[in-house]
């Protein structure tokens, strides 16, 4: 095993070996360190480095040189996981260590951080709902659940609502709730969160039910942050939703 010591001042050398300014003294710590590890420069932080360069492309409307985005390439490949699944920053790796080396700002190696996080999600794919919302089970430290009641018309609605403060996630899981045509109308979700105000409930966002009948697992899309949200109510408004409900439909509703 290595060193914890040892191990850091292995991960801060390559991180100014990425950024490049090491001095001589410090290639030849590097390369000693190298040798003992029998391991090569953590290519990690090389992927900073390069990540710096493409958002400067971006930026001056140039287009990102073939060498470069083989070199982004070849990093994920050596890791030996999907792009998405990387990280940058390890927890043995503060992220001040690699701003505090840069030469020209530190803004530009927390850029660079930031610019390769923003690489790394635009490749991701976003994952189905169903397994966000089981991931967010497995994630959130504060997850509340609590059930829906159909109302009205619509008594044989049923399901669930699933929500994280810290996280600022949910998702509804819905089971009996009529499939709604998108030309005439749309359910749409809305958050009584009395911390914020008790009078005007937060939009959750608009959705459709499907037509083969089965569980629709709906993420929530609070349009502000909520704070201690106590209820949640759907209801049936037209096409692309309202700014404000009248309650007319009202379709289920799921208190905390």
């Amino acid at each position: 095993m290595i060193p914890s010591d040892i191990k850091l001042r292995f991960d801060e050398l390559c991180a100014g070996r990425a950024i490049g300014d090491l001095s001589p003294e410090e290639e030849r710590e590097l390369a000693a360190l190298c040798a003992q590890l029998r391991i090569a420069p953590d290519s990690t932080f090389d992927l900073v480095a390069a990540a710096a360069q493409a958002d400067a492309l971006e930026t001056s409307g140039e287009t990102l040189p073939a060498h470069l985005a083989q070199r982004l390439h070849r990093w994920a490949e050596s890791t030996g996981q999907p792009v998405a699944e990387s990280t940058l920053i390890r927890p043995q790796v503060p992220a001040w260590r690699i701003i505090a080396r840069s030469p020209v700002s530190g803004w530009v190696a927390a850029a660079a951080i930031l610019i390769l996080s923003l690489l790394v999600l635009r490749n991701e794919k976003p994952l189905p709902p169903e397994r966000a919302e089981q991931r967010l089970r497995a994630e959130a430290p504060d997850l509340i659940e609590r059930e829906f009641a159909g109302l009205g018309d619509f008594g044989q609605a049923g399901g669930s609502v699933i929500w994280s403060d810290s996280l600022q996630q949910g998702y509804m899981i819905l089971n009996g709730i009529p499939a709604n045509n998108p030309q005439q109308a749309q359910y749409q979700l809305w958050i009584v969160d009395p911390a914020r105000d008790a009078d005007a409930p937060v939009d959750g966002g608009v959705f459709d039910i499907p037509r083969d009948g089965s569980p629709a697992v709906i993420p929530i899309a609070a349009k502000l942050p909520l704070s201690k949200p106590q209820a949640f109510v759907i209801t049936l408004e037209q096409p692309g939703g309202v700014v404000k409900s009248k309650q007319e439909k009202v379709v289920a509703l799921a208190k905390l």
